[in-house]
């Protein structure tokens, strides 16, 4: 194994109102969002450190640096804790030539996002919520998901052997 990018995101269950919600929602999307790295993860490093090095690579969100209005507490935790592992993680496998870092994209235009669901919750219109999420980063747009490969494949080619630990965001300049 010499590369592991642990890009999994969502959200599980209905309700997410934190006044009302199971803690078994609150469990399975945290667990979809950061379990599931620690469990590729884990799986990863003892190739890994066999063979001398290898690069991890985690998709958080922007939401895994800053609240989002309309969010998902169990998500936002999940992305925030992906970060502590990333950083921490980084620090326990440096010395065997494993990198670790996390990229956290803006808006992008991927299927995860659900405008209608994510208007309803903000309690806006479908193009409110697009602008919303427009004006939420200093390049006004949504990104596309070719922007994000590029950093990927610099922190797990050669060139990005000397980074990790790193949060790195590729958000158009999401809440700057």
């Amino acid at each position: 194994v010499d590369v592991l990018v642990n890009n999994v995101g969502g959200a599980v269950g209905a309700d997410h109102d934190p006044f009302t919600m199971s803690d078994d929602t609150f469990e399975r999307t945290l667990a979809m969002n950061l379990t599931t790295a620690w469990w590729t993860t884990s799986a990863a490093l003892v190739p890994m450190r066999e063979q001398g090095g290898g690069r991890i690579v985690n998709i958080g969100s922007g939401a895994a640096k800053a609240s989002t209005p309309g969010g998902r507490l169990g998500y936002t935790s999940g992305k925030h804790g992906l970060v502590g592992l990333t950083r921490q993680l980084a620090e326990a496998v440096a010395a065997h030539g494993i990198t670790v870092n996390c990229v956290c994209p803006g808006w992008t235009n991927t299927s995860m996002i659900d405008w209608e669901a994510i208007a309803r919750r903000q309690g806006v219109t479908l193009e409110e919520a697009q602008s919303v999420a427009v004006a939420a980063n200093a390049q006004h747009r949504i990104l596309e998901p070719e922007e994000i490969t590029g950093m990927i494949s610099l922190l797990v080619g050669d060139d990005g052997g000397g980074i990790t630990g790193q949060v790195i965001g590729v958000d158009g300049g999401y809440g700057i």
